[in-house]
């Protein structure tokens, strides 16, 4: 290959690398800008709501007066869910990388049975997905109606919503599965940079 070709063959070469970099790196930002929940972005700059009639399990009792200044992080979560139980990882990543930098990982379970309002099965479920964080019971749905049911029809109870430091609502899951790999890991990248801008602002 003479000179003149093989600078010629670099050139080409560094063009089609610089494209696919752009192209994979544009594709992932898309992914992170565009994903939005199919429902509950109304929720977005409303004020959290105080909790409500829960029984704290592995922690003493916790107020959102007393999180003004942190970043929260709540999941509805119930022992024996699919949805729930591939969505641990996940929390579990979040609260051991930013709990340090300001991050509360709360986990609110709904029972949905006589067998899910045991205190015991509750704690049992939540050791085997290696929650350590603050777990609380919302026996009665008083914390779930007032977050994410209330008096509209929801495709899942499961969701997950972030508040920023001044206690307003900043980010929604509507439910489901959050995933840091394969078809749901749009949302796990969107929440991660969520958090990222939160815990900078002051």
């Amino acid at each position: 290959m003479t000179p003149s070709k093989s600078t010629k063959f670099a050139a080409w070469l560094t063009s089609v690398v610089s494209a696919i970099f752009f192209t994979n790196s544009t594709a992932s930002a898309e992914n992170i800008s565009t994903w939005s929940p199919a429902e509950g972005t109304e929720l977005i700059g409303s004020a959290a709501p105080e909790f409500k009639n829960l029984e704290w399990l592995n922690h003493t009792p916790i107020t959102m007066r007393e999180l003004r200044g942190k970043v929260v992080l709540i999941r509805f979560w119930l022992a024996g869910c699919p949805l729930c139980e591939n969505t641990a990882p996940a929390l579990n990543h979040l609260y051991e990388k930013y709990g340090a930098r300001g991050l509360m990982v709360i986990g609110v379970h709904h029972a949905k049975s006589e067998e899910t309002k045991k205190s015991d099965v509750v704690v049992s479920a939540a050791e085997k997905l290696g929650f350590k964080f603050p777990i609380a019971q919302d026996t009665d749905w008083s914390t779930i109606n007032s977050y994410w049911l209330g008096k509209t029809k929801r495709k899942f109870t499961s969701a997950t919503i972030l508040i920023d430091k001044q206690g307003s609502i900043c980010w929604v899951h509507d439910g489901g599965i959050i995933a840091m790999n394969g078809t749901e890991h749009a949302a796990f990248d969107s929440l991660s940079e969520k958090i990222e801008s939160e815990l900078a602002r002051h």
